[in-house]
């Protein structure tokens, strides 16, 4: 791995891939933990960050109403996720995680964060401020080619 001073653009790409496969490995072994599949997981971690109406899980996600509906039934059933009536729309849906979700899962993603943390406190702020403004701009370029036809 080359020094802080000698890091390439190709070497931050390849730094990133590395990161993605990690983070894919860490979200398959989450998965398995539960029971549920890839997409499942996808649903649970846009909970984790707060409730949603399964039509913005369906945008999200890529799936038709009644696939929604689906996956929202195999989450209730590993009590994993709750469907409840929307406050602000008698007629409408918010899905709420689970107490469950958070002690199954939460010790496998706070166990990242703690390593993370840990690590990160060893960089001097310049070092904290570049990887952070690093990881956003390739945040980014994903996001950018999410929202186009990658041309």
């Amino acid at each position: 791995m080359p020094s802080f001073e000698q890091a390439t653009p190709q070497d931050l790409v390849a730094a990133c891939r590395r990161l993605y496969a990690s983070i894919d490995r860490l979200d398959t072994k989450a998965a398995n933990a539960v029971g549920v599949s890839r997409n499942d997981l996808r649903c649970l971690n846009m909970l984790a960050e707060a409730p949603v109406k399964p039509s913005k899980i369906a945008a999200e996600l890529g799936l038709t109403t009644g696939s929604v509906t689906t996956l929202l039934d195999r989450l209730e059933k590993a009590d994993l996720a709750k469907r409840e009536r929307d406050p602000d729309d008698r007629r409408g849906i918010i899905v709420h995680p689970t107490p469950f979700l958070f002690e199954t899962l939460g010790p496998i993603y706070s166990g990242v964060a703690n390593e993370i943390e840990r690590i990160a406190a060893a960089y001097s702020p310049r070092e904290r401020e570049a990887a952070v403004r690093h990881l956003n701009d390739a945040s980014s370029a994903y996001e950018v080619m999410t929202a186009t036809d990658g041309t």
